[in-house]
C-alpha cells in the first residue's frame, strides 16, 4: 500500500501513463486513511478548543495543515483517474463525469474497477511499440 501511495505522489502531473486496478485502489486506501486521520485530529481540536486557551493557535495550524492536502491532493487525485481510465481502456476525457453529481460518480465507481485493456504489447520501458 506504502509503495503504491508513493507511486500516486510521484505522479502528481502524470496524466499519460496508466495505472493498475491495484495501484488505483491501494493509492484511494492510502488515501481515504491519511484523510480520515487527519479530519479526526481536526474534529478532535475543535471539540476541545476554547478561545482563551492556546489550543487555538494549534487547531488554527491543524486546520490549515488539512486545507494545504486537500488541495495539494486534488492535482495528483486526476492524474491517477485519468491514468485508471486509460488503464482500462477508455478515453481520458471522462473524467469530467466527477463533476456530475451521483450518477458521474457511479459511472466511474464503473468504469474504475474494469480490467486493464491490453490494446498493444509494451517494451521493457513500458512504452507502446511503435
Amino acid at each position: 500500500m506504502f509503495k503504491a501511495y508513493k507511486k500516486y505522489w510521484m505522479g502528481y502531473f502524470d496524466f499519460t501513463g496508466r495505472s493498475s486496478r491495484s495501484d488505483y485502489w491501494l493509492a484511494v486506501l492510502a488515501n481515504t486513511i491519511v484523510t480520515i486521520i487527519l479530519f479526526t485530529v481536526v474534529i478532535v481540536a475543535i471539540v476541545f478548543d476554547s478561545p482563551d486557551s492556546h489550543y487555538h493557535i494549534i487547531l488554527k495550524l491543524l486546520y490549515g495543515l488539512a486545507m494545504v492536502y486537500f488541495f495539494a491532493n486534488y492535482i495528483p487525485s486526476i492524474a491517477l483517474q485519468v491514468r485508471r481510465l486509460r488503464d482500462a481502456g477508455f478515453h481520458w476525457a471522462l473524467i469530467f463525469l466527477r463533476y456530475a453529481p451521483v450518477i458521474g460518480d457511479i459511472v466511474l465507481l464503473v468504469l474504475f474497477c474494469q480490467p486493464t485493456k491490453v490494446e498493444f504489447p509494451f517494451n521493457q520501458f513500458n512504452n507502446p511499440q511503435q
